[in-house]
């Protein structure tokens, strides 16, 4: 029972998608998505400033509030929305695991936001901007999954990158101990044995040694001097 509840948490924790759509990585499929959005909050923006065309969010916001909708608010969705995905770049080229773990918490609250929006108003506007809604809903949603197996990938790399790294330490770790433990052993080799002191009846009980002289020179024969008469 262990084993399986681990097996299936184990996929559970490490699930993740290898393919964007089915033909390219999942970091290039979010690289373009990130641009994509980029590119779509930038028009959205020009068109709100000078009225070229009508976003989603304006035409939602012209049928909640009839005549009193303003150009701020969805103004200032859209720049958020901007610059999340410029932080989605940002994480994407830095591989920085908690910029995308902020980019992930955006992406649940704006399906969040974008369900209890746009259910508000799904009676009163027509069929083509629902499908649009839903289709917006279904493709944040898939963004969330590419995020979080893209989020998986970066762990499971930075675990395979930690692994050497993480021998070596304990390596060294390992030579210093031993170095350490050689150099205490030299230390107490190096330790001067204590010398007994004689007392001084270990002193008085030792026999007398005698000395005895010897003569310098045993072989040097003396010359006298010969007086030849």
């Amino acid at each position: 029972m262990g084993k399986s509840f681990d097996y299936v948490k184990n996929l559970v924790v490490n699930f993740k998608l290898d393919w964007c759509c089915w033909f390219v990585p999942v970091r290039f499929g979010l690289m373009l998505v990130g641009y994509f959005n980029v590119a779509l909050a930038v028009i959205s923006l020009i068109g709100i400033a000078d009225e070229s065309f009508t976003p989603i969010l304006i035409q939602v916001q012209d049928t909640i509030l009839d005549d009193n909708a303003t150009k701020p608010p969805p103004m200032i969705a859209y720049c958020v929305e901007l610059a999340f995905n410029i932080i989605l770049l940002c994480a994407l080229f830095r591989k920085d695991i908690p910029l995308m773990r902020v980019y992930m918490k955006y992406c649940i609250a704006a399906i969040i936001a974008s369900i209890m929006f746009y259910s508000m108003v799904v009676a009163a506007i027509g069929s083509i901007v629902t499908i649009a809604m839903v289709l917006s809903i279904l493709f944040q949603m898939y963004v969330l999954v590419l995020v979080r197996s893209i989020l998986v990938q970066f762990r499971l790399e930075q675990k395979r990158l930690e692994l050497p790294t993480l021998v070596m330490s304990t390596l060294v770790q390992e030579e210093k101990e031993k170095e350490k433990a050689e150099k205490e052993e030299v230390e107490v080799a190096k330790v001067e044995v204590p010398v007994p002191v004689e007392t001084e009846v270990e002193v008085e009980k030792k026999p007398d040694v005698e000395l005895e002289t010897v003569d310098e020179h045993p072989k040097e024969v003396t010359f006298e001097t010969v007086h030849i008469k």
